[in-house]
């Protein structure tokens, strides 16, 4: 059941979701507000938060840029426009600048109600703080006044009785919300999407059912997408790399949410568990010798070492179909994207057990 239409997002679960604010969610969050069916409401904390975020993640990806630059600067000679650009400077700060208007413009189309912090009354922030009251935790960490700045400026905000879905995965503030019947805690948008699409549309349930009766193919396009999906090995094992790509050996079970429905299509989303195995091939440093003078272990054959791996993987999929009286028909999916993938997947495989020695 919908509660409220008030939504307020953390600077946690921005982080979280890499700091990519045209993804499906986010997309379908927009279009909602954009309708005005949903509100959302932030805090001048999670803005000036956020905006930290991301200059460091700009940072880090600048410096990476450069270092990429001083290791491939003898591509830079090539008369080849496309790897040219590569080496086309960019001022630091029209990075900066682009990167965050990324996040205003998603900001501004929600038409975000930014609630400032004169509001917050310092006697309760102080009372939470020293009687360990959550957002604060045992610890009484100083690095959780944000959090309980952003939690009572929404406080301040809300008419008496007046509710608001807050999405973080915190533990902190899922407690506070525990205690307060007006913050209801929703670990991920994803989830607050599939509440509302619940509470707006008969078809949901249908949609849902889709996915029921045919988890076997989805489940085998999701093998066929991870196992064509370039596979690279990045532990210290040098020189290692991987044969022939992953194959998968199990998966978990689907539970969809349902982040945008209308007559015609609808937009779903879920996390699976995956396991794997992986062959990574190279230098037999085990069986090689250390040359002392010149400070370095010589190898003289190859070996191989095969991986099981566990790890998460977040689905996208677009459901197309026809909606006629009142039953879902001609269903079709379509567009299975995997998140995260498009640079390939990386693994850590050892020469060596890690209890090895």
């Amino acid at each position: 059941m919908l509660e409220t239409r008030k939504v307020f997002i953390d600077t946690q679960s921005f982080v979280k979701a890499g700091l990519h604010f045209d993804g499906p969610a986010f997309k379908s969050f927009r279009k909602y507000c954009e309708q005005k069916e949903l509100f959302h409401v932030s805090t001048s904390v999670v803005e000036r938060e956020v905006k930290s975020k991301i200059e460091l993640s700009v940072k880090d990806a600048i410096s990476a840029i450069q270092t990429f630059r001083r290791k491939a600067r003898l591509l830079s000679s090539l008369d080849d426009e496309k790897i040219k650009g590569l080496f086309e400077e960019i001022s630091d700060e029209d990075i900066y600048k682009k990167s965050e208007e990324v996040f205003y413009d998603f900001m501004n189309a929600c038409a975000t109600d930014t609630v400032e912090a004169n509001g917050v009354n310092a006697e309760e922030l102080l009372f939470l703080y020293f009687d360990k009251i959550p957002p604060f935790g045992d610890g009484k960490k100083k690095s959780e006044f944000p959090d309980a700045i952003s939690i009572l400026s929404l406080k301040s905000h809300l008419e008496e009785d007046e509710k608001i879905y807050v999405i973080s995965d915190d533990g902190d503030m899922k407690a506070y919300c525990d205690g307060d019947p007006n913050f209801i805690s929703v670990e991920s948008l994803d989830k607050l999407l599939d509440i509302y699409t619940t509470h707006t549309n008969v078809r949901h349930e249908q949609v849902k059912q889709y996915f029921i009766t045919n988890e076997a193919s989805i489940k085998q396009k999701i093998t066929e997408f991870l196992e064509e999906c370039e596979v690279y090995n990045s532990s210290t094992w040098e020189d290692a790399e991987v044969d022939d790509g992953l194959t998968v050996t199990n998966l978990g079970d689907i539970d969809p949410s349902v982040l945008y429905i209308d007559d015609e299509e609808s937009q779903i989303t879920f996390d699976i568990d995956v396991e794997f195995e992986v062959t990574v091939t190279g230098p037999d440093f085990n069986n090689g010798i250390y040359d002392r003078e010149d400070g370095r272990m010589y190898t003289f054959d190859s070996t191989s070492r095969t991986s099981t791996i566990s790890t998460t993987f977040t689905v996208e999929i677009f459901l197309h179909y026809e909606f006629i009286d009142g039953e879902l028909v001609n269903a079709e999916d379509d567009g299975l994207y995997i998140a995260g993938t498009s640079g390939g997947i990386e693994v850590s495989v050892e020469e060596n057990e890690q209890d090895w020695y």
